[in-house]
This record gives C-alpha cells, structure tokens and sequence, in this order.
C-alpha cells in the first residue's frame, strides 16, 4: 500500500513522500498479508493549481482486527476503523477541492476496503461517488442512492469497490444550525436530522454533481478568493436546507419538489397549506388530480412515505415551530392548544411522535425544563 507522510492532525502539514515512495508493514505470516491486513495510509496525489503535494492524514492505531485511522476535516478529524479487502497496485490518493468552513475533497483509498465509521458528534459527511460501485449503511439501514448525507450522531458503514474515487463534503453541524436558525427566527432545538438518500437529479443532486465537475480540471472557481469561498459556502448551505427534506424543512419554506412530477409537488403543496384542517387521504389525491393508489405509490416512490405520514410531519413541524416561540415569547399557552391546532387530538400519540423526532417532550421545549 503506497503511503505518505502524515500532518500533525491539526491542519498543519508537513512535506509529503513522493507517489513511488513505499511503506510497509512487517508482518508474520500469510494471514496478516492476506484479507486481514488494514491500512496505514494513501498516496499522494500531486496539487494541480500549485504544484505542492496534497497531504492528509491517517494516524495508524490499535483496534483489535481492524486498523484505525484518522480521517481528517477542515476542523480536526476522527477515527474510523478501515478493512482493506484488496490493493490496488494504482495506490490511493487524495486531493483537496475546497478549505473553509466547508471541507470538500476527493478520496481514493487505492484497495476494496469495507469502512466503519462512528458517528462524529459536530459535523455532516456527504458522499458523492464519482467512480467504481460502493454500499453505504446509515444507522444499520442500507441506502440505495448516488449519493448520501450522514448526520452528527449517525453511524455509517461502507464498502467501495478497488477502483472506488468518492467526493467527500464535510460541513460542520454548528454552520448548518446557524443558517437553519437565521431561517427559523429561532435556534434549532438540535441539529437537522437530514433523510439519507440524495436523489441525484434534485437541486442539490445536482450541485453536488456541478463542484465534482469543477475541481475535475483544477482550481475549482470558488477557490478563488475569500470572497468567492463564503458566497459558496452560503449557497451550498441554502440549497441543502431547501433541496433535502429534513425534520424542519415544512417550518423553513418545505422541500425542493424537483425529484417528483407535478401530481406530487401539488400533492405536496396541498399538505402545507392545509396542515391545519381535517385532510383526508381523497382529499389530497383530488388535489394532486390522481387517484388514491397512484397518489400513494408516487410518494413511496419518491418520498419513501406515505401521504398521510408526510401531512403528519408537516403537522409536527409546526406544532414544533410553534412551541419553540411560544417558549421564546413567554405567551400563556399549553402543549393540548398547540396539539390540537395542528390536528393532534391525541395528546399522548401526539408526545410520542414528538419524542421521537425531535429528542424531548413538547413541554420540555416549551417549559424549558427535561
């Protein structure tokens, strides 16, 4: 396995081993050189604008039968445990697209490697793969997309082909509450639960798809300058909270409907704007002109849930919403009024739901107290 000379861990790189320049372990026996063997580290892949060697590290450690390594981020890094199945004599590589708040990269771990990650308490890792086949689990559920979104507290597991190349985005969970909270009016009661799946021809699909392209060939231009580099960070932020549905996307404005066809955004449109009212399942398929079972399969299809469960959600996020100013205003309110205005009339069916989508009770948020 081609290696490198690491950096400290902590953003401060030191001059990198050449790409024909080899280190190996010393091993006892076939069985550490066979299967079993785990990685040290990548290759390094020569800097395209300046011409200096692009450098990362992976701080080699103990971990019984599987090697752990450091993967690192524009503010720090953490471990995850990588099993090389088999070595691609090309080596890995790696080569940094964009450094701000903001960390995008493209990685090749130059073997078939099976990849544990626990999860990172600060951050969200977005995986774009741009070349062989891959599986990703999250959270012990396998994800069947082009692409995927990983959040803070989520354990993910993959496995990349030999001749895998992945877009790696990391964007650390406080910038995404803040620009989440500049929409809300309110802070996050905690960071935004992102579905998994990206679906490659949303908006942000596509994005992810436009930054691969342009760090294909160089300096991506948002490398341009400072200026250049918050503009694009504001951008990707944005059109993440309005392209992936998340657990607050009914109280920001919704989600991008460009995944589905027209019946669903109308189908879609009709559960905001009637969250209030009694809304039955006909209700919203002659809204969207479609009959119930179409109605049906088209949000399994595109949603992976139900009509009901998606007006439900919205329901939530706006019970949600409305306990979180509630306790910010001081207003004389009580958890049964915000419920049942939102449709809720079982109050313990409704704490339920409440529970398990947002970490707490609803008298905790609007209270304050656990």
């Amino acid at each position: 396995m081609k290696r490198r000379r690491d950096d400290d861990g902590g953003g401060n790189r030191g001059p990198a081993e050449t790409r024909g320049e080899h280190s190996r372990r010393d091993t006892s026996g076939a069985k550490e050189r066979s299967r079993s063997r785990h990685t040290w580290g990548i290759a390094v892949l020569p800097g395209e604008a300046s011409g200096e060697s692009v450098s990362s590290r992976f701080e080699a450690g103990s971990g019984g039968g599987r090697r752990q390594v450091r993967h690192p981020g524009p503010r720090g890094s953490w471990a995850h445990a990588v099993e090389v199945i088999a070595e691609n004599p090309a080596g890995g590589r790696r080569r940094e697209l964009y450094e701000g708040d903001i960390g995008i990269r493209v990685l090749s771990y130059g073997a078939e490697v099976r990849v544990t990650v626990p999860p990172s308490p600060d951050s969200y890792q977005i995986y774009l793969l741009l070349r062989g086949t891959g599986k990703v689990q999250v959270e012990g559920e396998r994800i069947d997309a082009p692409s995927i979104i990983v959040g803070p507290h989520e354990k993910s597991g993959m496995w990349w082909s030999l001749d895998h190349e992945v877009l790696i985005v990391q964007i650390p969970s406080a910038l995404v509450e803040r620009t989440l909270a500049d929409r809300l009016g309110d802070p996050p009661e905690r960071p935004p639960r992102f579905r998994p799946a990206i679906i490659g021809d949303s908006t942000f699909g596509r994005l992810l798809t436009m930054v691969s392209s342009a760090g294909a060939g160089g300096r991506p231009p948002f490398m341009a300058s400072p200026s250049a580099g918050h503009h694009f960070e504001r951008f990707l932020l944005h059109t993440l909270l309005d392209s992936q549905p998340h657990d607050h996307s009914a109280a920001c404005g919704g989600i991008d409907p460009a995944p589905g066809p027209a019946a669903l955004r109308r189908a879609q449109r009709y559960c905001e704007e009637h969250a209030a009212e009694s809304v039955s399942l006909r209700d919203i398929a002659a809204a969207a002109r479609i009959g119930v079972r179409t109605l049906q399969h088209e949000f399994r299809r595109h949603l992976d849930t139900t009509p009901l469960a998606y007006l439900r959600g919205v329901r939530l996020a706006h019970a949600h919403a409305d306990l979180v100013r509630m306790a910010g205003t001081g207003a004389q309110v009580t958890v049964t009024e915000v419920a049942t205005r939102w449709g809720f009339m079982h109050l313990g069916r409704f704490a339920g739901l409440y529970r398990e989508r947002y970490g707490r009770s609803p008298s905790s948020t609007l209270y304050g107290s656990r």
